[in-house]
């Protein structure tokens, strides 16, 4: 476990600015529901992702069973209503990572044919 600590130690401090995206679940309205707040958030954090990338800066998002973590919760003080989702890390890259595989598109997608089979 100490060596797992070290690793999180170090990768939270890797980039110059760490980001934790929250949402809330109860809100003062309550038309707008908690999977339209996570989505939302989503678009939020896709765009800070191409904004960095357009300023010549790198950026990553991470997620994992610690954001979950009651350690974690308690460090940054979240409400039983409130969600950690993910990190996400900006600052200069220093080293590319090599790129990862990918899944085919096609493992994801499928088509609604408007043609008689």
């Amino acid at each position: 476990m100490p060596e797992q600590l070290q690793q999180a130690y170090e990768k939270a401090l890797r980039a110059p600015l760490l980001l934790m995206l929250v949402v809330e679940d109860q809100r003062g309205d309550a038309e707008i529901g908690l999977l339209e707040r996570v989505v939302s958030a989503g678009c939020a954090v896709q765009n800070m992702l191409l904004m960095a990338t357009a300023l010549g800066f790198g950026s990553a998002l991470t997620s994992g069973k610690a954001l979950k973590s009651t350690s974690l919760r308690g460090l940054f003080r979240l409400n039983t209503h409130e969600y950690a989702i993910c990190f996400l890390s900006l600052g200069t890259v220093q080293r590319a990572k090599p790129a990862r595989v990918r899944p085919e598109s096609d493992q994801y997608v499928t088509y609604l044919s408007t043609e008689s089979e």
